[in-house]
């Protein structure tokens, strides 16, 4: 990753030094206590330019402002046009003495939109320089700006100062993105303590050898025997020959349905299966990859017998634990020739798999209940002045159930509802799918902490059929296609909608257990739960219970 230096860094120390001494007599309550950033608050004003913050440089006079509101300043940043480099820099010195640092500011952003590269969007930027005003390397990651933060959000940073530094420069900008404002105030930096700057110098250490643990643990699990008993579906639960009730319990092992290499997939196995403790798995795949077609819009061809081998021994881990993977064809929409091309593959490969079930379609959407069960022709809704027309026609649902049973699979089908796969009301009202000669069919629902009327869309079905909720989950990070007034806080909406599962012991796995894929169980590879999100599940998965206190 590239980091952005001014061209000038002489320019800077010698402002930052001009600065240090006009306002070195700055009342103390201007500063927040062991904070090296001069008026990380924004309450102080610049005594060359009354309407600025003092301590920060500008380039951009006209795009950048002081603003207040209900009486907290802040720094607003706002981008006119496309590949426009809007910024404020503050020059910091850091002596000898310090090791390590901790960055935190709080920020938020409005319409901020990708420029010409990933990296043109909203960012903090660290680089710390030498007395000559030459860098230091390493450089500090960059710091990124939620674009879907339209409250007051919190970020962080915590990195070691390097030998030979003397001057970090804090450049927050809008680094050349297509558009859009960002607000930031509260920017802090202080002196890292000794017992965070060696657990900071020992994590790679720590991680490194927590990966060859894993890497190793991974391929003895590779090497056990399969021991997973084969279920059926028996009234509104999941059983076994000998009548055993298995209630699943697990998490969304993600990435496959957007790279054929996936991200730690088997790494992610062993954590979800030994360490959180789950007892099945759901994997989203895409039938591009799945096929070596790579993905549209750019679909690259890829190796499609290494992706499959990848699949392969997930599914081969979780018979080792006597556990399940949920093979999701991570579709959206209604089912397409493509989709029907998968399953007759598919399933060829894992029919009969006591280890394998088969969501076979994602996220049913904007369709009718007939057109869902029984398929049809899917049209465009076209805008105005549009003329509407025929995109293609489905199978339906019901196509893929007949494909994954002529194909001698009788392993449990999973099937989620309309409404992005929320709404399971059309089950009882006629559109139940037919289940020829198989262990029988599992309806699935997908809820967040926007979803309401639990009852009306998937808690009516549970004394009928066995429910799997294949995703849930809640982020502290709003989703920007759903009102952010709806988005329930996940502390209160968290352990209710848990307690809720553990009441109707409907099967679950929660979404998901990666770190950038929102709502998302991990902060880093490390795996470390997050609190909000993570750690529930976590404990839920330990077998922790939770009440749920008020239905949605």
């Amino acid at each position: 990753m590239n980091h952005f230096l001014p061209s000038l860094p002489g320019r800077w120390l010698t402002a930052a030094l001009s600065l240090a001494l006009a306002f070195a007599a700055l009342p103390l309550r201007a500063q927040t206590p062991a904070n090296l950033v001069i008026n990380g608050d924004f309450a102080q004003v610049s005594p060359q330019d009354p309407v600025w913050a003092a301590g920060w440089d500008k380039d951009n006079p006209g795009l950048v402002t002081r603003e207040q509101e209900e009486g907290k300043p802040f720094a607003r940043l706002v981008s006119q046009q496309p590949d426009e480099l809007v910024r404020i820099i503050q020059s910091i010195p850091v002596g000898p003495e310090l090791k390590g640092l901790d960055f935190t500011a709080q920020f938020r952003a409005n319409g901020v939109k990708f420029g010409k590269s990933f990296q043109n969007d909203a960012r903090a930027r660290f680089s710390f320089l030498n007395e000559q005003g030459q860098p230091v390397k390493p450089s500090p990651s960059d710091a990124i700006f939620d674009s879907h933060a339209k409250t007051w959000t919190g970020i962080d940073r915590h990195f070691l100062v390097p030998e030979g530094a003397s001057r970090l420069l804090v450049t927050l900008c809008l680094n050349r993105a297509a558009s859009g404002t960002l607000d930031v105030t509260q920017v802090q930096l202080t002196p890292m303590s000794e017992a965070d700057v060696t657990a900071l110098v020992m994590a790679p250490v720590l991680a490194a050898q927590k990966k060859a643990e894993d890497e190793a643990e991974v391929q003895r699990m590779l090497g056990l025997p399969p021991k997973t008993e084969e279920l059926k579906v028996s009234g509104n639960r999941l059983v076994t020959a000998k009548g055993t009730r298995v209630w699943l319990q697990g998490v969304n092992v993600p990435s496959l349905e957007w790279s054929a290499k996936g991200e730690n997939i088997l790494q992610s196995m062993k954590v979800s299966l030994v360490d959180w403790k789950a007892n099945a798995v759901r994997l989203p795949v895409h039938p591009g990859f799945w096929f070596g077609q790579g993905k549209p819009p750019q679909s690259t061809a890829n190796d499609a017998e290494a992706y499959r081998k990848i699949v392969d021994d997930a599914v081969a881990m979780a018979a080792g634990q006597g556990a399940y993977l949920i093979l999701d064809l991570h579709r959206f929409g209604a089912p397409q020739d493509l989709d029907a091309e998968f399953w007759k593959d598919a399933a060829l490969r894992y029919k009969n798999n006591p280890a394998v079930l088969f969501d076979i379609f994602n996220e049913p959407g904007g369709l009718a209940w007939d057109i869902w069960r029984n398929g049809g022709e899917i049209k465009n809704k076209p805008k105005k002045g549009e003329e509407q027309r025929l995109l293609f026609v489905s199978c339906g649902m019901q196509g893929l159930v007949n494909l994954v049973r002529e194909a001698g699979a009788h392993n449990i089908i999973i099937a989620g509802g309309v409404g992005s796969a929320y709404s399971l009301e059309g089950i009882l009202q006629g559109f139940a799918l037919d289940d020829k000669g198989g262990n029988g069919i599992m309806y699935a629902t997908h809820f967040y902490n926007w979803h309401g009327n639990w009852q009306k869309h998937f808690l009516a079905l549970v004394d009928k059929y066995p429910i799997f909720v294949g995703e849930t989950g809640a982020d502290i990070k709003k989703m920007p296609f759903v009102a952010a007034n709806k988005q329930e806080d996940p502390y209160t909406w968290v352990p209710d909608a848990l307690g809720m599962i553990q009441k109707y012991q409907l099967n679950w796995t929660a979404f998901c257990l990666h770190p950038k894929s929102t709502p998302i169980l991990i902060k880093n590879w490390n795996y470390e739960p997050t609190p909000f999100w993570g750690d529930f599940v976590k404990r839920a998965l330990a077998g922790e219970h939770f009440e749920s206190k008020k239905l949605r």
